[in-house]
């Protein structure tokens, strides 16, 4: 067999290869690593450069006063508004701080509820606390809000409307609401509100109902106790009313479908990346004949615990289609106190369905008539006919068991 002799040189002629290869390998991934950070410096180097004009020529031409302050603050809530995203806002500091304290369940404000239609270019008054300033003035459930101190809400975040809602107890905000083709003004007090988060009580035929206003903080915990003691008293069916609910933490929600659903999926989260989180339930249910009432304005968390109930075929969806908000959002604080609020995840249902801009059909659809929606939190059972609607369901089911 020949062998060839490698000599010295040729070895070193071969090192030198590589060692350029390397440099030209590297060179080249380098170039365009930085070649796409320029880019984006330049980018928003141009953006920058935009702005710091038109401050500039609001500096040397305007007549007016102006405050920095708020113009950099309402520049930040047009760059997030100009999303196109009704879930997301820039908050200021006493914007987030008074999310904060909603959160809790606890806020300053005048006892109402806002849910945004699917555009988001209205915004319907979907409850008012009992006895709260709202009430007492005269507001009422479906009451259109056109405007917040003169104020036109159109363009408006939610977020951004709640916010002017919402203020210091003992400070007055006058709401325009149009009611049946006409305007109102009504000048409220606000005050201190605690949200009430469940209520529950057992309708003839010992069919549990358990209303879920929202599901905020600690709404989980009202919800095991309630659903315990209607289990205790000897509850044959469940009746849960999700109608005018707003939505609230997944957490929560979670929590609250561990306890109804088998061993499975019940929420799956995928953010921007496509990094995806599993919540999952426990083998320890609920086994009763159970329904679930929603309308249009089941939002979010509200139309996810209908659509788990509805998949794993353990509950009867009766009532109207839902809005169809397939968005979670995060609460991002800023370094001036400030924060963002906006949609970072998709959400999907244990059979990977994403609800955004479809939401749930219910398997009985009934619609309920405008004079009774509109005195909806009055309604008594026999007077409701969606209710009327799930309960017939469930005695028929618990007839057959």
């Amino acid at each position: 067999m020949n062998k060839r002799k490698i000599t010295i040189g040729s070895t070193l002629m071969l090192l030198m290869l590589a060692v350029v290869s390397t440099f030209n390998i590297t060179f080249f991934v380098a170039s365009e690593y930085y070649n796409a950070r320029l880019g984006n410096f330049e980018e928003l180097e141009s953006e920058y450069e935009k702005f710091s004009e038109v401050s500039s020529i609001v500096d040397k031409y305007f007549v007016g006063e102006y405050d920095k302050e708020e113009m950099m603050d309402a520049a930040l809530k047009g760059y997030i508004n100009g999303m196109g995203d009704q879930w997301s806002s820039y908050l200021t500091e006493e914007e987030y701080q008074a999310v904060l304290e909603q959160r809790e369940g606890t806020y300053a404000g005048v006892g109402i509820t806002i849910s945004a239609s699917a555009d988001g270019q209205t915004y319907t008054v979907t409850a008012v606390a009992e006895d709260g300033p709202a009430e007492k003035a005269g507001i009422q459930v479906l009451d259109q809000l056109v405007a917040v101190d003169g104020e036109s809400i159109a363009g408006m975040s939610y977020d951004d409307l709640n916010n002017k809602v919402h203020g210091e107890p003992g400070s007055q905000v006058v709401l325009t609401i149009l009611r049946d083709g006409r305007q109102t003004e009504y000048a409220i007090e606000r005050e201190e509100v605690q949200t009430s988060g469940v209520k529950a009580q057992m309708l003839d035929g010992n069919i549990g109902l358990i209303r879920i206003e929202s599901f905020s903080t600690n709404v989980d915990q009202e919800f095991s106790q309630k659903l315990q003691q209607l289990l205790d008293e000897g509850a044959q069916g469940l009746v849960f009313d999700v109608r005018f609910n707003p939505g609230g933490f997944v957490e929560v929600l979670v929590n609250m479908l561990d306890e109804l659903l088998p061993k499975g999926t019940i929420i799956s989260i995928a953010d921007k990346d496509g990094n995806s989180t599993n919540y999952t339930s426990d083998e320890e249910q609920v086994e009763l004949p159970m329904a679930v009432l929603t309308n249009e304005y089941s939002i979010s968390a509200a139309e996810f615990f209908a659509a788990c109930l509805q998949e794993y075929d353990v509950a009867t969806v009766v009532g109207e289609h839902t809005l169809g908000k397939g968005y979670a959002q995060s609460l991002i604080p800023l370094s001036d106190g400030g924060a963002l609020n906006i949609s970072t995840s998709r959400y999907y249902t244990p059979k990977g369905v994403s609800l955004a801009g479809v939401g749930i059909q219910p398997d009985e659809e009934v619609e309920m008539a405008p004079e009774k929606l509109a005195n909806f939190y009055t309604l008594q059972p026999e007077e409701d006919d969606q209710l009327q609607a799930a309960l017939e369901t469930l005695r028929q089911q618990i007839a057959r068991s």
